[in-house]
């Protein structure tokens, strides 16, 4: 394979790795705005149910204690996921540059220049 087939396949390689990780990672983010809606819906149906200013107080905060737990670990997961996809396009990096390198550099020949 010369250097023109390595440098493409390289680049087809490393387009196919990323649009894979590009559709988990937007399938997370989709299923994490599902999740979002679903948690405001489930506390804006609790809402008719406070009957104190102490009871908005207790739903407030266990709004508030739910939202930050969940914002974290989902930002954590994300994170998670970017590192991994990181690590994937570094091997198919290497491995490409490795198989150069494997490969035998031509020799330059040697000219020596002539007594005067």
């Amino acid at each position: 394979m010369n250097v023109i087939e390595k440098q493409v396949q390289l680049g087809r390689d490393l387009i196919e790795l990323n649009a894979e990780w590009f559709r988990k990672i937007a399938e997370f983010d989709t299923d994490n705005v599902r999740k979002y809606v679903e948690f405001n819906q489930s506390f804006a149906a609790r809402l008719p149910e406070v009957k104190d200013l102490a009871g908005l107080a207790t739903l407030q905060r266990e709004y508030g204690e739910t939202l930050w737990g969940d914002a974290q670990e989902a930002l954590r997961t994300r994170g998670e996921m970017l590192r991994e996809a990181m690590e994937a396009n570094t091997a198919v990096v290497q491995t490409a540059f490795q198989a150069e390198e494997a490969a035998p550099a031509p020799k330059a020949k040697r000219t020596t220049k002539a007594a005067a």
